[in-house]
């Protein structure tokens, strides 16, 4: 078993007029496998995105907290809670915005790029919905290549899930792929893997393991982002 340790003080923190960043890793400049982007944002009120191009790029969007509304050129539009799951292929290429729904209250949310299967594929955008109780110490998949379990599906061998865990439990993540690896993200609380412990912000990627014990020091939430890794890590 093999390890990427990354603490939040070594992510790129960045503060702009209306939104606060913290960025794990840099399109097309660092990486760790097929993940390439890990962007954790706080948005204020009425604040976002406006319309804007991606393309051959699979993006998925976890709401901490609070609602974002998203529009695209394909007539999709709606919001994504703290109950939610966006991820989007944007293939040949898509145009889409994404704002704050609040007039009053800032959102949390982490926007991640993985690169795609294959390229230059129909755009489409899809949307996971759960609710607490069926994260609640146990590993909640969201997002896998075939939409198993009534997940969403992207074009990439990857699987993203979702954790709460309660003081002094523990849970046990196995690889979905064999060659894969898992970024581990600690939204919030205090976890043990291994001799690493993680607290809020902080960030572990595993690989070559096949499976691996997680334990709770406190009351904890997790994001799971299984790549392969055929790119190997540059950071």
């Amino acid at each position: 078993m093999k390890f990427l340790h990354r603490p939040n003080l070594e992510r790129i923190h960045k503060q702009d007029a209306w939104k606060t960043s913290a960025y794990a890793f840099v399109p097309y400049q660092t990486n760790f496998g097929e993940l390439c982007g890990f962007a954790d944002d706080v948005v204020q009120a009425a604040q976002g995105f406006g319309m804007h191009p991606h393309q051959n790029m699979e993006i998925t969007t976890i709401m901490v907290h609070g609602k974002q509304q998203h529009k695209d050129n394909l007539g999709n539009e709606g919001y994504i809670d703290e109950h939610s799951v966006q991820t989007m292929s944007a293939g040949s290429g898509i145009m889409h915005s994404e704002f704050n729904a609040s007039a009053t209250e800032s959102f949390h949310s982490y926007q991640i790029w993985v690169y795609p299967k294959q390229m230059n594929v129909k755009p489409r955008h899809e949307k996971f919905s759960y609710s607490s109780e069926q994260k609640l110490n146990r590993v909640l998949l969201a997002i896998s290549p075939d939409g198993r379990f009534g997940s969403a599906s992207t074009n990439q061998d990857a699987f993203f899930s979702l954790t709460e865990l309660e003081n002094d439990r523990s849970i046990e993540y196995k690889m979905n792929l064999p060659q894969n690896g898992v970024y581990i993200h600690c939204t919030k609380g205090k976890i043990k893997i291994d001799n690493f412990i993680l607290t809020n912000g902080d960030a572990l990627g595993v690989y070559a393991a096949s499976a691996f014990k997680i334990e709770a020091l406190e009351n904890s939430q997790l994001v799971f982002v299984e790549v392969p890794m055929h790119r190997g890590i540059n950071v």
